[in-house]
């Protein structure tokens, strides 16, 4: 019961402040239009910012980051040694990023087609 307390007080600690922070604010999205992670999913799954409804994808990125965040520390909230905690946190972040954005990625490029 204290890891689903965990999962939930960061799953939703993270998207409120991502909400808050990048999707509602017109200076946080201007910036989000033009990031990084946006970039990114335009290189890596040739998604076309201009096909897409952008708000929407900013707040299926905000669940997607916030399901990762909130998954990794309630995993490491397991262990009790702190190189451990960092070892483990690393090694399910990683490959549960690189699913995530895959499937996020995969789904707006098909919502794109249509």
């Amino acid at each position: 019961m204290e890891y689903l307390f965990t999962f939930l007080f960061c799953f939703i600690t993270v998207y409120l402040v991502y909400s808050l922070v990048v999707v509602y604010r017109k200076k946080g999205f201007n910036k989000f239009k033009n990031s990084k992670q946006m970039l990114y999913f335009e290189k890596a799954y040739n998604i076309d910012k201009e096909k897409i409804n952008l708000k929407h994808f900013a707040q299926s990125l905000a669940l997607t980051n916030a399901f990762i965040i909130a998954i990794t520390c309630t995993i490491i909230e397991i262990f009790e040694s702190l190189i451990i905690k960092l070892l483990v946190g690393f090694v399910i972040l990683v490959p549960l990023m690189l699913l995530m954005y895959k499937l996020l990625g995969t789904i707006y490029k098909k919502k794109e087609i249509k």
